[in-house]
């Protein structure tokens, strides 16, 4: 008899766990609650990703259920665009979707042109060849650069309308050691220019060494 009343109370508790489920998934916040919890007075549209899901924060030592999301905003500019991808994160309490914040993966924007292959050769006669491959494998190159300019795969990265990244390819004859070591390399160097403004010239740039291919 004890043992059927455990099983009883084992079987409700199941089924009372149950409707907790079922009625935590029902209120979880529609397409169109997440899209309001996500706009704001510079908000031109909101893509939402794949349907949310709860996770515990290590973080925040909490549940949180989260939601993808592309945002497409304003900037101070009329003809640029910020394109925002991150997540929308929601306290679980009781079986209630509490808007919490959102968190920012990436930022990138919209109406800047990419700087093109002309662009680029242009900032390498203004800046000089040593700026953009740097003072050490400038400093060791043999001869002439045969060949620099924009990477086949530019890799652009947009940090913000004032500041870019991209790769760029020297091919040239390279000194190896102090004893007539040489070799023939194309060397990829990722390039980020800064500037004061969107309409203004690129002013300087740092260049970092991305890889070598020996040929």
């Amino acid at each position: 008899m004890r043992k059927l009343a455990v099983s009883n109370l084992l079987a409700a508790f199941l089924v009372l766990l149950g409707i907790g489920f079922v009625n935590a998934v029902s209120a979880q916040p529609t397409d169109a609650q997440i899209t309001k919890d996500l706009t704001h007075a510079k908000t031109v549209s909101v893509a939402l990703g794949k349907p949310g899901k709860i996770e515990w924060s290590k973080t925040y030592k909490k549940y949180v259920w989260t939601r993808n999301f592309t945002a497409k905003l304003k900037t101070d500019d009329p003809d640029i665009f910020v394109i925002v991808k991150g997540y929308a994160s929601y306290d679980v309490m009781g079986g209630r979707y509490v808007f919490w914040r959102t968190f920012t993966t990436s930022n990138s924007y919209e109406g800047i042109p990419d700087p093109t292959a002309a662009d680029v050769q242009a900032l390498i006669s203004k800046f000089g060849l040593e700026q953009f491959m740097g003072q050490y494998h400038f400093n060791h190159v043999i001869g002439k650069v045969e060949s620099i300019g924009l990477a086949s795969e530019p890799k652009y990265v947009w940090h913000t309308p004032n500041s870019v990244t991209f790769n760029v390819v020297a091919v040239y004859t390279e000194k190896t050691n102090d004893i007539g070591g040489r070799e023939r390399v194309a060397r990829t160097f990722e390039i980020r220019l800064y500037r004061d403004g969107v309409k203004a010239p690129w002013k300087s740039l740092l260049s970092t060494d991305r890889g070598v291919e020996k040929l």
